[in-house]
């Protein structure tokens, strides 16, 4: 018995744990230099540089949702 072909959308996670400058503002939909402006300013950003020189960053993915969390809006109480 055979199934019929669906198209299935790729998995959400593809098991990348770091993620370049380019995916990163891309999946926080912001500009490559504002990465580079919050990787200079946060000290506590997950981060690894690679290279002689260190100027090639990868991003750990968990840092998305921790800025996504930081620049969600919060909630007034009244």
């Amino acid at each position: 018995m055979t199934t019929p072909a669906t198209a299935t959308p790729p998995p959400a996670d593809d098991g990348r744990e770091w993620l370049t400058r380019s995916q990163f503002a891309a999946a926080l939909q912001v500009h490559v230099t504002t990465v580079s402006r919050w990787i200079s300013s946060d000290p506590t950003m997950r981060i690894q540089r690679l290279g002689p020189t260190g100027h090639r960053v990868r991003i750990h993915r968990s840092e998305v949702s921790r800025r996504q969390a930081a620049d969600s809006p919060e909630q007034a109480t009244v």
